[in-house]
């Protein structure tokens, strides 16, 4: 009995011992690569800190017409990014974790704020031939003129990596045509996945046009090799019918999906000519001169869709999304007639509390007698011609 009990004690202390010299050879595993990881952060903070952009030269799709007489193309620099022609701009670590570890005054004015845009049912509008404008949240629109279907960056059903404030159901299924998609960037909360798989499986036929370089992105979603065209900032895409007219306009923003391909693809905003209306799609920006330089090449502008949200802290998201008071003077330098404010509400993308930026530019609206200018959708709403 003693023999045995000896020879059990051995048995424990030799497994003790072997996994005693796993986990030591494991904690020093995690310790190297814990090391290499925060070594490689470092080196990732450093560059993105002395980086800088650089226009060397201009690029564009040489088998589309410019609009604009005097545009020598997209500004690319010596890496081969895209640069904003007014305000280059790249993304710092350093900034961004500023901003995470930083205080938020308005943290406590958020979480009470409990209101949220209300969900309605798009099933008339979709059904019908009427032209008009459907918001579907965020900056999500399906607009149709003369009869044609245009989607704009559609965002369906529960997109990665984004917390949402509001869920609608997806309208896939009720959308019986599609002719035309158009995404603005690679952002997740502009160009989903799941979404353009499966509207290019639902609609094959369907066009895509989007930036530069952004068609080695969509490729790989789309499931039906449906045609995708790309296009520089003020160029005109070729379409088969002379009903509508799709333009790509510069923004003042910035494009990356993963850690090592900033600026890597073409954003912008666009311009959609048809039944005697013009309608402009802003994508996501920050202010500047290019609104002001809208008007002269599109000198009546009906419907003016622009992002009004994800703009506080303010230091940190300038340079990328309009404050509500910054759509607003970009409305009026614009020259438009309507402005139809999107990117608030639906999506939980910044500090601000979510009913701040409509509350906002309306008050900049009724500042300027220019209340009845702005028409402001639930999700799902939509507007006729």
């Amino acid at each position: 009995m003693q023999i045995r009990f000896v020879f059990i004690a051995r048995i424990v202390h030799y497994i003790f011992i072997a996994m005693k010299r796993r986990l030591l050879k494991f904690i020093k595993i995690a310790a190297l690569i814990f090391i290499i990881l925060i070594g490689v952060s470092i080196g990732i903070i450093l560059w993105s800190e002395r980086d800088e952009a650089v226009t060397k030269e201009y690029a564009k799709n040489e088998r589309l017409p410019t609009i604009k007489a005097d545009w020598r193309g997209t500004p690319v620099d010596e890496k081969g990014r895209f640069v904003n022609a007014e305000f280059p701009f790249l993304p710092k670590v350093s900034d961004m974790l500023k901003w995470q570890l930083g205080t938020r005054p308005q943290k406590q004015e958020k979480q009470a704020d409990v209101e949220r845009l209300e969900v309605k049912d798009p099933t008339e509008f979709l059904n019908s031939e009427a032209d008009g404008i459907l918001w579907f949240g965020h900056a999500s629109f399906l607009i149709r003129v003369s009869g044609v279907n245009i989607l704009l960056d559609p965002v369906f059903g529960e997109p990665s990596f984004i917390t949402r404030l509001v869920s609608p159901v997806s309208p896939l299924e009720k959308i019986r045509k599609v002719d035309y998609i158009l995404v603005s960037h690679d952002h997740r909360d502009h160009c989903d996945e799941a979404t353009i798989e499966q509207l290019t499986e639902k609609f094959p036929d369907a066009k895509i046009f989007v930036g530069l370089r952004m068609d080695e992105l969509l490729s790989d979603w789309n499931s039906s090799k449906t045609e995708i065209q790309t296009a520089g900032w003020y160029q005109q895409f070729a379409l088969p019918t002379d009903k509508i007219k799709i333009s790509f306009l510069p923004v003042r923003h910035w494009s990356r999906r993963g850690l090592f391909d900033t600026n890597a693809r073409l954003w912008g905003g666009f311009v959609i000519e048809g039944a005697g209306k013009t309608i402009y799609f802003s994508g996501d920006s920050g202010y500047g001169s290019h609104y002001a330089e809208l008007a002269e090449v599109f000198p009546k502008i009906d419907y003016f869709i622009i992002g009004i949200g994800a703009y506080q802290p303010n230091w940190f998201m300038r340079a990328n999304h309009n404050s509500p008071a910054e759509a607003f003077q970009g409305f009026l330098d614009a020259k438009a007639d309507v402005l139809i404010p999107m990117h608030f509400g639906r999506f939980d993308l910044s500090d601000e509390p979510p009913s701040e930026p409509l509350r906002l530019l309306k008050d900049k609206a009724a500042e300027a007698n220019l209340t009845d200018k702005i028409k402001n959708l639930q999700i799902n709403e939509s507007i006729s011609f």
